[in-house]
């Protein structure tokens, strides 16, 4: 699809959305946006394994005194 044609249609269907009266087709269309997301955030093949290993790597470098780790307060409030 060309950048022209992907601007044409993102800009009809967001006028489409920006025009519609229904909350139930507005939820519908945030619901699948975040399907998608989780969807795109789903860990496949050597991912998994590889954040592991850096999360072993960290710890690691924690018990030998060579990191600091954050407070769960703080890494809460990030949220």
């Amino acid at each position: 699809m060309s950048s022209i044609s992907l601007q044409a249609t993102q800009n009809e269907i967001i006028r489409q959305v920006l025009n519609t009266q229904d909350i139930h087709f507005l939820d519908k269309i945030k619901n699948l946006f975040l399907k998608k997301e989780a969807d795109d955030a789903c860990m496949v093949g050597e991912e998994p394994l590889a954040g592991f290993s850096e999360a072993l790597k960290e710890l690691k470098d924690y018990r030998d005194g060579k990191i600091e780790l954050k407070p769960l307060d703080d890494l809460l409030n990030e949220l």
